[in-house]
């Protein structure tokens, strides 16, 4: 997944419209529409922003490396939010991870 998919996919899990991300982090939405387009890019403080108000790994939304969510213990994660991360997890795995993880979850059976 590029950045530009992170950015997009993100506002959307957050069911933001380009303006109201471009008012949060303070940038014109014609800025995000570029930077959702791959027509620029944003800078490093701006992916720090975004990252914080989309409440996603700085390091996931700028390089795709990482978890992607930022799951801290007792902030009300549910069974709902961990399938879903799972879910978005194996998403992005190639065949052969997935055959590694259904292993491994078979044989915690």
């Amino acid at each position: 997944m590029d950045l530009t998919t992170r950015i997009l996919c993100s506002r959307k899990d957050k069911k933001l419209s380009q303006q109201a991300l471009a008012d949060m982090i303070g940038v014109s939405r014609s800025a995000l529409a570029q930077w959702e387009t791959a027509m620029s890019s944003p800078s490093l403080e701006n992916l720090r922003k975004m990252s914080e108000v989309l409440n996603v790994s700085f390091e996931w939304l700028a390089t795709g490396r990482g978890n992607q969510y930022l799951i801290h213990p007792g902030d009300g994660v549910n069974d709902s939010d961990v399938d879903d991360e799972i879910i978005n997890q194996l998403h992005r795995m190639t065949l052969m991870k997935k055959r590694a993880i259904l292993n491994v979850m078979r044989a915690m059976g």
